[in-house]
């Protein structure tokens, strides 16, 4: 009988020298090993293999032995961390516009510091529950910049007004040149609500910094006919928040809109995606930009779900998010994972689902050195997961297994 503490847990170690001995290994790009055996070595794996081969090598070490599965910490490629306090339980609504409407006034009613405790606590939990890194889109700069380290906050903008561009783009690429690196990246937050020159703005300077740039784009119908006629809810949205706009209807699809202006990259995440067609999703595979796709939240605002089959037939790169608690019930990549596989298992095989949430993932986000897979040099972020079934079904239990629950080890 397994207790609460050996249900999952997230393992950080922080010891000198420790193997991790795993009656079985699970990554998406080695695959399964059985008897596996990871050298932690202040943090860092410094050796994974067979785990008799490691330990001899490793010499006198720590071992801590887990009968199940080790995997890598999974990676949320969408996620608003600062509406943690927004549970979706509290927004009764009609439809996508009503949600936004009635999220925005309710978001505007708190400060940093109402919304801070359930930040925090919402992103403990989600590691709790084996999520390693983050692409974390939000609005406050401070408050999400203090959620940690293992994050890359997409600070997000919006302005649908040309003339106000420069000033918006100033004020925010100010901040974020105060940090270093590339943990910090803009966001545009949706063709409706951003206008072409801040959309360009803001993919010049995070291509000049080697960043992703995340964008919500196609996640209802409604976007759809306000990118391409004018006409809709949206200006219902528009004429609530902003009073005096102006947008230049494209009389193209909202991807087909951003592939105007130059948006759509390598270097681009495309969120949700519900609402593209066959010649929307090759533009996508055409321009190198990967999907980040959000079902419980995609099921929650419009009852569908995007179009994965004609993704996968064109080669489009999948991720996998978890959008806000405000549209969803949790954080939780793994119940994230067994949503989406319960949805697609017919279409997509149980690893590379996997790898969307880890290797893929990493590999999209810039983060494939620290994070994704379990090799040599990477953070010691790893999942442990109590399995007691056959080598050739533990991808398929790592994709299908929501309800797991895990608790951080520390040395």
């Amino acid at each position: 009988m397994y207790t609460l503490e050996d249900i999952c847990a997230l393992v950080y170690i922080r010891e000198v020298r420790a193997i991790l001995r795993g009656r079985f290994v699970a990554d998406s790009l080695r695959g399964v090993s059985a008897n596996a055996g990871i050298v932690v070595d202040d943090g860092v794996i410094a050796d994974v293999g067979g785990f008799d081969d490691v330990a001899r090598d490793a010499g006198t070490s720590t071992v801590r032995t887990y009968d199940g599965i080790l995997c890598p910490a999974l990676i949320n490629a969408h996620t608003h961390l600062e509406l943690s306090a927004l549970h979706r339980d509290r927004f009764h609504h009609t439809d996508f516009v009503d949600w936004v409407i009635k999220l925005v006034d309710t978001r505007a009613s708190m400060s940093s510091e109402d919304m801070r405790p359930d930040c925090v606590h919402a992103k403990q939990e989600a590691e709790e529950n084996g999520t390693g890194y983050f692409l974390n889109v939000g609005n406050d700069f401070e408050l999400n910049n203090s959620l940690g380290d293992n994050q890359l906050f997409a600070f997000e903008q919006i302005g649908i007004n040309d003339s106000s561009a420069e000033k918006i783009f100033n004020r925010s690429s100010g901040l974020a040149l105060r940090k270093e690196g590339t943990s910090t990246a803009l966001a545009v937050h949706a063709p409706y609500s951003v206008s072409p020159r801040l959309m360009k703005a803001i993919k010049s300077f995070n291509n000049r910094r080697g960043s992703m740039t995340s964008v919500h784009l196609a996640e209802t119908e409604d976007e759809v006919e306000f990118v391409k006629s004018g006409t809709g809810r949206m200006m219902d949205l528009l004429n609530y928040r902003v009073g005096k706009w102006e947008f230049k209807p494209s009389g193209v699809s909202p991807v087909k809109y951003l592939d105007s202006l130059g948006i759509l990259d390598q270097k681009t995440l495309c969120v949700h995606c519900v609402c593209v067609d066959e010649e929307d999703v090759n533009i996508i595979k055409d321009r190198g930009s990967a999907v980040a796709v959000c079902v419980r939240s995609n099921l929650e605002l419009s009852g569908k779900v995007p179009p994965v089959g004609t993704f996968l037939r064109q080669g489009v790169k999948i991720l996998i998010g978890t959008d806000s608690r405000a549209s969803s019930p949790d954080l939780n990549m793994f119940a994230e994972l067994g949503a989406f596989y319960s949805r697609f298992h017919d279409i997509m095989d149980p690893r590379p689902v996997f790898a969307a949430a880890t290797s893929d993932a990493a590999e999209t986000i810039g983060i494939g050195n620290c994070y994704g897979n379990i090799d040599r040099g990477r953070k010691a972020s790893i999942v442990y997961v109590p399995f007691e079934g056959k080598r050739e079904d533990v991808f398929e239990y790592l994709v299908s297994s929501p309800d797991a629950t895990k608790v951080t080890v520390e040395a």
